[in-house]
């Protein structure tokens, strides 16, 4: 109970850091940017894809006189859009931490990016590899659930059935990757940091020595991260709504409609900020629960370390 007590503490101890350090928001804006804060524009904005246009992009794919080679520029464009994330989470967290009193002693910037960014690599390549199986494993199954008689069940629904073990897979290795790399990037920074192989085996240690905590703090963060994406949503399309009617009508050069969008862009940038706060409690839970606070937390923090 009484680590329990102290990890909720920690939680506790890092939201009231989060909302005195303002200064901190701007780094964990464009960390959050790379993760979820960017999905509650999109989903406002854009119309979600339906079964048939799914379909409909898939046979495109498939009868292309370019197939299959457009299905492996894809998959690189794809993987350059992960490496390009990757980058810039690194460049966030590295300056995250060195804003937070927790960077390298005598170690440039391009440095502490380096080692971010080999961190965050190693932390998702499992989850990438399983997600690359994943695209496979639909790009088989899919044309024969296109052409199945409808029964009753959507076609999204059916497809995922079919490759549910490396769904299963896909989170437990995001699930682990996230705890893995949150705590090896604090061991491979810091006054006491480690090169990157010691920090790699240690942060493997931690995981397995407190595998509760810190899985526990990786869920946690992650339940966070999609109730904000829900209450944006709310938010956003709440707003929207006037807009898109003025779309509808063609009339969005209307002044009506021009105030309707210049508010809405600032409540969206508004709700960034919110993400990035939020991103920075997460980043300051971390710290204080690898026993790395840095200047980030009062001394009262010391207290709270397991």
């Amino acid at each position: 109970m009484s680590g329990q007590v102290g990890w909720l503490r920690s939680a506790g101890i890092a939201a009231r850091v989060a909302a005195d350090r303002g200064d901190l928001w701007l780094p964990g804006t464009l960390g959050a940017l790379t993760y979820l804060a960017w999905l509650p524009l999109v989903v406002t904005v854009a119309a979600v894809p339906r079964a048939s246009d799914l379909a409909f992009l898939g046979a495109g794919l498939l009868s292309s006189g370019l197939f299959p080679l457009n299905v492996l520029l894809i998959a690189v464009l794809g993987a350059l859009g992960i490496l390009v994330a990757c980058l810039l989470a690194a460049l966030a967290e590295a300056t995250l931490l060195r804003a937070a009193g927790q960077g390298t002693p005598g170690r440039s910037m391009t440095q502490e990016l380096e080692m971010a960014l080999s961190v965050m690599l190693v932390a998702v390549l499992p989850a990438v590899a399983v997600g690359a199986a994943l695209i496979s494993a639909v790009a088989a199954v899919a044309p024969a659930e296109f052409g199945a008689p409808d029964l009753g069940v959507p076609l999204v629904l059916r497809i995922a059935v079919r490759v549910a073990p490396l769904l299963a897979a896909l989170v437990v290795f995001a699930w682990l990757g996230q705890a893995f790399g949150a705590v090896a990037l604090r061991k491979v920074t810091g006054p006491s940091a480690l090169p990157l192989g010691r920090a790699m085996r240690a942060a493997f240690r931690d995981v397995t020595h407190h595998p509760l905590r810190r899985l526990g703090l990786a869920l946690s963060s992650f339940l966070a991260d999609l109730l904000a994406v829900a209450l944006a949503v709310a938010l956003l399309r709440v707003v929207w709504a006037p807009i898109g009617i003025e779309l509808a009508a063609g009339q969005l050069v209307t002044p009506a409609a021009l105030l309707l969008l210049v508010g809405f862009v600032a409540i969206w940038l508004a709700v960034i900020v919110g993400f990035g706060a939020l991103h920075v409690w997460v980043s300051t839970w971390w710290s204080l629960e690898t026993g790395t606070p840095g200047e980030v937390a009062r001394p009262e923090a010391q207290e709270a370390l397991p």
